[in-house]
C-alpha cells in the first residue's frame, strides 16, 4: 500500500530532513580570550620559576650545611689515634664513623636508582641530577678511605722495659715487663690492618659491581625498541661508569700503598667518651638533614617537571595564535 503524504506533511519532512542533514555552525573563536590565557600562562610559568628558584636554594645551603658538617667530623677523627689509655676506643669510634658513611653511601645510591627510573620512564628532566648524587657518593668514599688511611701503621718499640734488678745468689736478675708503648703499637696495627683489609675489599666489589653494570648497560643498548628517553640514560650512564670505576681504583691504590696516619692527637678514654656522644649526636643530625634534602629534591624534581608541561603548553598556544589570528591591517 502506498502512503501518500499531503503538501504540508511533505514540506514538513523535507524540513526535517534538512535540519538533519546540516551540520550545527563551529562557535566563533574567541581570540582576545586565547591572548588573554597566553598572558595568564606567563604569570604562572614567572610563578613556579621563581618557586622553582627558591627550593634550588634551599637545596644547595642544605647540601652546603651537610658536606662542611661530615668534612669537619671526618678530619676531626682522622687527626686522632689510640693512646695507652683510651687502648683502641678511638679506632673503634672511627669504624663506626665509616659504617655511617657507608649507610650514607647506601641512602644517596639508593635514592639515585629511583630518579634513574623515572629517567628511563620518560623524564628527561631529571638526567642532571645523576652526577650530582654520584659526587655524593665519590665524597663519601673519599671520606672512608681518608679515615681508613688515618689508622697509624706499624712502629718498631722495645718489647720490653727494664725495671730495677737485683741480685741471688751471687748472679744479677734484671726486672722486665712487656712496654706499654709495645702493647699499644701491637693494637694500632692490629685496627690498621683489619681496616685496610676492609677498604680494601669494599673498593674491589665495588669495582666489580660497576663492571657488571658496565656489561648489563651495553647489552641494553643492542635492544631495537629502546625508548629514547632510555637510550640517552644508558649512553650517560656508561661515561659515569667509567669515571666511577677510574676513582675507585684510584683510591684502591691509595688505600694498599698508605704508609699510615700520623696522630695530631691522642686523646684518653674519658674525652675519648665524650667525641663518641659528640658523634652520636651529629649521626642524628645529619640524617635527619639527609632526609629533608631528598625531600626537598622530590620537591624540586616535581615542580621541575610542572614546569617544563606549562612551558610546552605555552609554546603551544602561541605556535596556535601565530597560526589562527587574523594578520594585522
Amino acid at each position: 500500500m502506498k502512503i501518500k503524504l499531503f503538501p504540508a506533511t511533505l514540506a514538513l519532512a523535507l524540513t526535517a530532513s534538512s535540519f538533519a542533514q546540516t551540520p550545527a555552525a563551529a562557535p566563533a573563536i574567541d581570540l582576545e580570550a586565547r591572548k588573554a590565557s597566553v598572558v595568564t600562562l606567563e604569570a604562572h610559568i614567572g610563578q613556579r620559576e621563581k618557586r622553582l628558584t627558591e627550593l634550588g636554594q634551599d637545596i644547595v645551603s642544605l647540601d652546603g650545611r651537610i658536606e662542611k658538617r661530615v668534612d669537619e667530623l671526618v678530619k676531626m677523627l682522622a687527626s686522632m689515634s689510640d693512646s695507652k689509655d683510651s687502648k683502641t676506643k678511638v679506632s673503634k669510634i672511627k669504624q663506626d664513623a665509616i659504617d655511617a658513611l657507608r649507610k650514607g653511601i647506601d641512602l644517596y645510591a639508593n635514592k639515585r636508582r629511583e630518579v634513574r627510573e623515572k629517567i628511563r620512564t620518560g623524564d628527561e628532566t631529571a638526567l642532571g641530577d645523576l652526577g650530582k648524587f654520584d659526587e655524593r657518593i665519590f665524597k663519601r668514599v673519599d671520606q672512608i678511605v681518608e679515615l681508613g688511611k688515618s689508622f697509624p701503621s706499624h712502629k718498631d718499640f722495645d718489647k720490653y722495659d727494664s725495671e730495677s734488678g737485683s741480685y741471688w745468689n751471687g748472679y744479677y736478675y734484671q726486672n722486665t715487663r712487656i712496654s706499654d708503648d709495645y702493647r699499644q703499637n701491637k693494637r694500632d696495627s692490629a685496627q690498621a690492618d683489619k681496616q685496610r683489609d676492609e677498604t680494601s675489599k669494599a673498593l674491589k666489589e665495588g669495582i666489580e659491581r660497576l663492571d657488571q653494570r658496565r656489561r648489563t648497560m651495553k647489552e641494553l643498548l643492542t635492544n631495537r625498541t629502546l625508548t629514547e628517553s632510555a637510550r640517552k640514560l644508558y649512553l650517560q650512564e656508561l661515561g659515569q661508569i667509567d669515571a666511577q670505576t677510574e676513582h675507585l681504583n684510584s683510591q684502591l691504590v691509595s688505600v694498599t700503598t698508605s704508609p699510615g696516619g700520623v696522630a695530631t692527637r691522642q686523646p684518653g678514654l674519658d674525652e675519648a667518651k665524650d667525641i663518641e656522644n659528640l658523634l652520636d649526636d651529629a649521626r642524628r643530625d645529619l640524617r635527619g638533614d639527609v632526609s629533608n634534602l631528598f625531600r626537598l629534591y622530590d620537591e624540586f624534581a616535581a615542580s621541575r617537571a610542572r614546569l617544563a608541561d606549562l612551558k610546552e603548553n605555552l609554546t603551544a598556544r602561541k605556535d596556535w595564535l601565530e597560526k589562527n589570528a587574523p594578520a594585522a591591517k
